[in-house]
């Protein structure tokens, strides 16, 4: 039996999201925990997301623990040096600890982990239920790695090796629980806990920006049986709130019906947020109000844009008319309409980007909108590498507030014209009066966004002086 402590990245200045959903626990990790804990291992989960780098609670975690591996969770591609920098350290300090790395930016960019750029021993890739076990007995053993699958990891002669079958598909309905004892936050909203599942993996949309379908590969469900055990498992375990994960919420109306149909009779008084897409929304409006009366309180909503230009860019398959029918529907059945929105698309042009912020805020009763980012894993990541069209390769710039692809916009021009709109957008007289919303999520929301925004510009010109102090 091994000891296993599963981490994952410390806040940092740009992490906006985590300031808006500061109760959102780690899922992923929880579910790796899980299926751990399962195979006879321990595992705990150290959640450091809202601490600084190094904090001493994740110290004290890995003294009063003593793990044999430290699992560290990486999705986004700008965490991927902050990642590293604390893994060093941790392998400096704890040399006979061995370090695992997995999560999205490990399995598409392995190299930023292992050998002479990382400390990590071994990397998970892709989905890690169906693998991890094997890949930690190996680690905890001194086996080697070469025979497993879903792994990469540095041979001796300082190459990167990968497994032969790097990806290993999961059944989603037979997996253990997650392990949320010990992890799981107070809820914003509600007298109890704050807890996120998820009821499927991948998408069946292929949006030219989302890395989902590259990660997950073709999507795959959860049965109304094992979503309804989880949820009455979170119910015992004092949750209130909940979020579901799915990056395309209500793909299945029929499962989703059964669901909602099960809360209200079963009287679970649960409340929860979703990310869903617009036109999911406009197909099934009966759907959102039995999920209000259910307890839908938010959803997440990707609109994009309301001309042509962002949408045909985006391959989202949606429209103006479709984000605004959207928007009705959700505010009249009492749910908040949190907007995602994309600014500064190679094929869109200022006339675009203004309706973006004009009809964006229309739309949203918290509108969110970033620079039009590749992703690693995404078809539009894949197509500016592959034609030398990306302005950097450095992962800390892979956050969604640089513009780095190269010959459709004067890269400055874009990021001050981003800022000049989010820095009004704060000052007009609309948002600030949604401080004070009658509506306790709007209210709230808003007064995160604007910590978020400030917490982001201190940390871009903390950024800048330091670089001005190195340059000097």
């Amino acid at each position: 039996m091994a000891k296993i402590l599963l981490t994952n990245p410390p806040w940092q200045s740009f992490h906006t999201l985590q300031v808006l959903f500061p109760n959102i626990p780690p899922l992923g990790l929880q579910i790796v925990a899980g299926v751990l804990r399962a195979a006879g291992h321990e595992a705990l989960v150290a959640d450091v997301q809202h601490l600084r780098p190094l904090h001493p609670e994740f110290i004290k975690a890995i003294e009063e623990f003593k793990p044999d591996i430290i699992g560290f969770s990486n999705s986004e591609l700008p965490n991927a040096p902050m990642v590293v920098k604390v893994a060093r350290e941790v392998k400096r300090r704890y040399p006979g600890v061995k370090l695992l790395a997995g999560g999205q930016a490990p399995s598409f960019r392995p190299e930023l982990f292992l050998g002479p750029a990382g400390p990590f021993d071994a990397v998970a890739l892709y989905e890690a239920e169906s693998t991890v076990v094997r890949i930690v007995d190996a680690l905890a053993s001194g086996a080697p790695l070469d025979n497993l699958p879903g792994c990469a990891w540095c041979a001796p002669d300082g190459c990167l090796r990968r497994s032969a079958e790097e990806r290993v598909i999961c059944d989603l309905d037979t997996q253990p629980m997650p392990y949320w004892e010990g992890s799981l936050k107070k809820s914003a909203f509600s007298d109890g806990l704050f807890a996120a599942l998820e009821t499927s993996r991948g998408c069946p949309f292929r949006c030219a920006f989302c890395s989902v379908p590259g990660y997950y590969g073709a999507p795959r469900y959860k049965s109304a049986a094992r979503i309804l055990g989880e949820l009455r498992r979170l119910k015992a375990l004092g949750v209130a709130e909940f979020s579901i994960n799915d990056d395309s919420f209500a793909t299945r109306p029929q499962v989703v019906l059964e669901i909602f149909e099960t809360m209200l009779r079963e009287r679970m008084n649960l409340r929860f947020g979703v990310q869903i897409r617009a036109d999911i929304i406009v197909a099934h409006p009966a759907l959102i109000e039995l999920g209000a009366r259910a307890g839908m309180f938010m959803a997440v909503v990707g609109f994009e844009g309301y001309t042509s230009a962002v949408q045909e860019e985006s391959n989202k398959g949606n429209s103006a008319a479709i984000n605004r029918e959207a928007s009705r529907i959700l505010r009249r059945n009492g749910v908040a309409v949190y907007g995602t929105h994309v600014f500064g698309g190679p094929q869109s042009g200022l006339k675009d980007s203004l309706a973006t912020f004009l009809y964006g805020r229309l739309n949203s009763d918290i509108f969110r909108m970033t620079i039009y980012t590749p992703v690693p894993g995404s078809r539009l990541y894949d197509d500016l590498a592959d034609s030398s069209q990306l302005t950097s390769e450095n992962p800390a710039d892979f956050y969604e507030g640089k513009y780095l692809i190269k010959g459709a916009h004067n890269p400055l021009v874009i990021q001050l014209s981003y800022y000049f709109l989010l820095a009004l957008h704060y000052a007009l007289p609309d948002t600030l009066f949604k401080l004070f919303h009658p509506d306790e999520v709007i209210r709230c929301f808003m007064r995160r966004a604007y910590c978020g925004a400030v917490y982001f510009v201190l940390g871009q010109a903390s950024s800048l002086f330091k670089r001005g102090s190195r340059s000097a």
